[in-house]
């Protein structure tokens, strides 16, 4: 994963945190099943964009706490009719695969010799 596409990720999935809750009145949903900012899923997706903004390989032990409420939280989106909550099965994947990919590509490690 280049370090282009790592931040527009990182920007996407701060940005969607933010404006979840508006997501959730263009889903239909109202108070109270409205979920609002600070409830576990936009903190999670916002979670998943600023780890997304790290340099591969810092912090890789800080992406289990998110991907697990991201498996957890996703699963509102089947159950509980939250179609924004799908963003967080995404955010499970692409934050999984930024954390398990080794840093930098051949090309940018230097040889030993």
């Amino acid at each position: 994963m280049t370090e282009v596409s790592r931040q527009v990720l990182s920007v996407g999935f701060c940005a969607y945190a933010v404006l979840y809750p508006l997501l959730g009145l263009a889903a239909g949903l109202r108070w109270p099943r409205l979920p609002s900012f600070g409830v576990p899923c936009p903190t999670t997706l916002l979670t998943v964009g600023l780890l997304m903004g790290l340099e591969p390989g810092r912090l890789r032990g800080l992406f289990v706490v998110p991907l697990l409420w991201a498996l957890v939280g996703g699963s509102a989106a089947f159950l509980l009719g939250v179609a924004p909550d799908l963003m967080l099965l995404a955010g499970a994947v692409v934050l999984t695969l930024a954390m398990v990919a080794r840093p930098g590509s051949g090309a940018e490690r230097p040889t030993v010799r």
